[in-house]
């Protein structure tokens, strides 16, 4: 059976897996973000992992991407989805026809991404909220 390791006092444990999940997910979407970034010729200001509740991502008008911690535990063609869609933010600040070409040039597949949160992202959020 596998087991995970955590160093330092058991009191602890649950905010260093916390801190781990959100280093991890940081590492993985700096990865799509970039990817998607050059695609399509944006630039993010910054990126920042946090306890969104009602988003898996946002990305605001100075070029901040914001991403859920809980994506760790999201299949890695949603987590690269998420990231296109918030960096085709960067060009088109809506939802519009122009917006889905470039989540779609992106993504080719994005439904399938969606249809995946759709269904199972309310899941995401049985992990507890930041400590």
């Amino acid at each position: 059976m596998p087991a995970l390791f955590v160093s330092g006092d058991p009191e602890h444990a649950p905010r260093r897996l916390h801190d781990w999940f959100r280093a991890e997910v940081r590492k993985d979407l700096a990865v799509c973000v970039e990817k998607h970034a050059q695609t399509l010729s944006c630039n993010p200001k910054r990126l920042a992992i946090r306890d969104q509740a009602t988003r898996w991502g946002s990305c605001s008008t100075s070029g901040t991407l914001s991403f859920s911690w809980r994506l760790i535990f999201a299949p890695p063609f949603v987590l690269d989805y998420v990231a296109a869609h918030e960096v085709a933010h960067l060009r088109e600040m809506n939802h519009g026809p122009r917006f889905w070409r470039l989540v779609r040039d992106a993504v080719p597949n994005y439904h399938r991404a969606k249809i995946w949160l759709k269904t199972n992202g309310t899941e995401l959020h049985r992990f507890g909220s930041e400590t």
